[in-house]
């Protein structure tokens, strides 16, 4: 048997075929594309002559072994977006026509946006695809016409398509000169394969979908497991899918794991990690992925059920600390399992701030700070929870001391040209002026203006003063406060 049947159509031919229907798989991300690819999809469309093709890529299939009241249905493993988008457009362009072409209408519904069974004694329509939850109700009520104003990614995309410049009869174009490869991969293994060879560029977009790729390929061969897989890759990503899912994937690696992880290279490192182990350790990792999700949105929202603790972690993301979020995905579950007292968490989030002001005022590259907090982790796998506080302290003063002691932060401190606007500059000015020494003080950094601590405009007082302190002549302190 063929590992895989790729035939290359035009579109006209992959959509009408009234007996055949798609589906998105459960662990497909949602409807994704935006106003630029929308624009230069219709763009490369317009630039069409009667003969010209436009190749569209792949889309890869494999068949869904369910009945489907006389109907084969399909689930779409590669090209759910392009596909989507196509059936949208030719929503719009159908219901720019209607009133005017009443047989084009219904040659469009018939023939590219539906499929017809007869079953049971009766006439059935299906959409001809099915998303997911989060997007179906509004694909379907696009390709059904019932239009509703909603803001929602699918709708845009059909406001856009239905205001766009182009003449009427582009539909033309669009179903005849468009051209996929369709790939019927037969099975998961093979379509999974496929997808990690087509799509293995290592992009900020596509690096969590090759990893859930890597992941499912590797549990497809267990029903039970690759279902579970599927849950702990969706519960972990509809955590943490406005936060950047490669980013958190990349800190994750970095607390577990010893080595530099590059975002660029994130699959490659996954993938070099988790290699020829069996399915229940593919789906252990997904599990220990999601658990960690939790701990990641906690930080990130400053959500944990400790206000101090959300607090200084507030705090701290003025200070733009997110290096340090590889420790606290490694000690914060210790926390919530009351095997770290709430006393140490906090010991350990003052140390984060003092050593990135450090760090951040004498001009210390932040690249090496990820290597640091990898080398800390990495240490804390041969540590009992009630010694992470001073080996933490021990390794967190022992780079101040090698990189930021005290005379270089002070020399640095005097002298740095500090940005009015900046928010670290202005969360110091706070610290230093702040009169609760218990640090109740809630911290609104917008309020905060250094025209507080230092005038726009000096007086004879101010240069006085600071003459004194600096030793600098005039000039000097004129040039420095201009910066």
């Amino acid at each position: 048997m063929s590992f895989i049947d790729a035939n290359e159509i035009s579109l006209e031919k992959l959509l009408n075929q009234p007996a055949e229907v798609f589906k998105l798989p459960l662990y497909q991300r949602p409807y994704a594309w935006t106003k630029d690819q929308w624009t230069d999809l219709l763009e490369d469309v317009l630039s069409l002559s009667e003969n010209d093709i436009h190749f569209f890529g792949a889309i890869v299939v494999v068949p869904t072994q369910e009945a489907t009241q006389g109907l084969k249905s399909f689930y779409v493993i590669d090209g759910q977006q392009r596909l989507a988008t196509i059936l949208i457009w030719l929503s719009a362009i159908r219901d720019r026509i209607k009133g005017k072409n009443k047989g084009l209408v219904t040659h469009i519904n018939k023939n590219f946006l539906f499929s017809n069974t007869f079953w049971d004694n009766r006439p059935i329509t299906y959409p001809k695809f099915e998303l997911g939850e989060y997007d179906n109700k509004h694909l379907k009520n696009i390709l059904e016409g019932n239009i509703k104003v909603d803001v929602h990614p699918i709708d845009e995309c059909y406001d856009f398509f239905k205001n766009a410049k182009y003449p009427e009869d582009i539909w033309q174009i669009i179903i005849n000169n468009i051209f996929v490869v369709y790939i019927n991969a037969f099975n998961y293994f093979n379509a999974f394969k496929l997808f990690e060879t087509l799509n293995d560029r290592g992009l900020e977009l596509s690096a969590a979908d090759l990893i859930k790729n890597y992941l499912l390929m590797n549990t497809s061969t267990n029903k039970e497991i690759f279902n579970d897989c599927i849950y702990e890759w969706e519960d972990m990503y509809q955590k943490i899918r406005d936060k950047s899912p490669v980013k958190f994937i990349r800190r994750y690696m970095l607390a577990n794991y010893k080595g530099k992880f590059s975002e660029s290279n994130l699959y490659k490192h996954v993938r070099n990690r988790l290699e020829n182990n069996i399915p229940d350790q593919y789906l252990q990792f997904a599990k220990e992925l999601n658990f960690s999700s939790s701990i990641y949105k906690k930080i990130f929202e400053s959500s944990f059920n400790d206000k101090k603790i959300n607090k200084k972690l507030d705090e701290l993301k003025t200070v733009e600390v997110s290096p340090s979020f590889t420790l606290l995905i490694k000690i914060m579950p210790l926390y919530e399992e009351n095997k770290i007292p709430r006393e140490n968490i906090l010991k350990v989030l003052e140390m984060i701030e003092t050593f990135h002001i450090r760090w951040g005022v004498c001009g210390q590259s932040t690249g090496r700070l990820d290597q640091i907090y990898n080398e800390i982790c990495s240490g804390l796998e041969q540590k009992n929870p009630v010694e992470y506080l001073d080996y933490i302290e021990g390794k967190l003063s022992r780079y101040v001391k090698e990189n930021v002691d005290d005379e270089i932060f002070k020399r640095n401190f005097a002298s740095r040209n500090y940005k009015f606007g900046e928010q670290r500059t202005k969360y110091i000015l706070w610290k230093l002026n702040d009169p609760t020494p218990t640090g109740e003080t809630i911290l609104d950094i917008n309020e905060i203006e250094t025209e507080h601590i230092m005038p726009q405009t000096l007086s004879a007082e101010w240069f006085d003063y600071l003459q004194g302190q600096t030793g600098l002549d005039k000039n000097q302190i004129n040039a420095l406060h201009e910066n």
